[in-house]
């Protein structure tokens, strides 16, 4: 149970740290040393950047790490950090089912003003089937709202159908 909660803790954060090349992705986010910078994305942007990275993990491992801890609130990042910790984390059973997966869909399973839960499934590279519950709240970075993952749960096996 511990280790349930501690990943669901990993997955959320808001902080810069680390360093790497800057890069402009769009109008939205700048990656400027390994830091993440966003301008008022959707939940749901966020929810899509971070699962186009899980597609695409093999293609830059260090990228998508990136990108989730990024998103990652401070608290959590605290409980599950440093990056290398949770980097482990992404890449150990059970999370890395989802790791270079071929397709997702997700539908909002609860909302508020400060939450919003997804409920993802996933279609896995092993062609199984996943879903996974992102949990997001809204805070503040850099004196402006923002949404940042406070919890995920393991990925659940499930039947068919994304």
């Amino acid at each position: 149970m511990a280790k349930k909660l501690l990943f669901f803790l990993l997955v959320i954060s808001c902080g810069p740290t680390g360093s790497v090349v800057s890069e402009n992705f769009s109008d939205e986010k700048v990656v400027v040393n390994e830091v993440l910078e966003t301008k008022s994305l959707t939940s749901e942007e966020i929810l899509t950047e971070i699962f186009d990275a899980y597609k695409n993990f093999s293609e830059n491992p260090a990228l998508t790490i990136d990108t989730i801890w990024n998103y990652a609130h401070e608290d959590n990042r605290e409980a599950t950090g440093p990056k290398e910790r949770f980097s482990m984390m992404l890449t150990s059973e059970p999370y890395n089912s989802i790791v270079d997966l071929k397709d997702y869909s997700y539908e909002v399973i609860f909302e508020s003003d400060e939450n919003i839960h997804y409920e993802v499934k996933v279609l896995a590279k092993n062609n199984n089937y996943f879903v996974v519950t992102w949990v997001f709240e809204k805070t503040l970075c850099e004196e402006k709202p923002c949404w940042r993952t406070i919890g995920v749960t393991q990925p659940r096996f499930f039947d068919s159908g994304i």
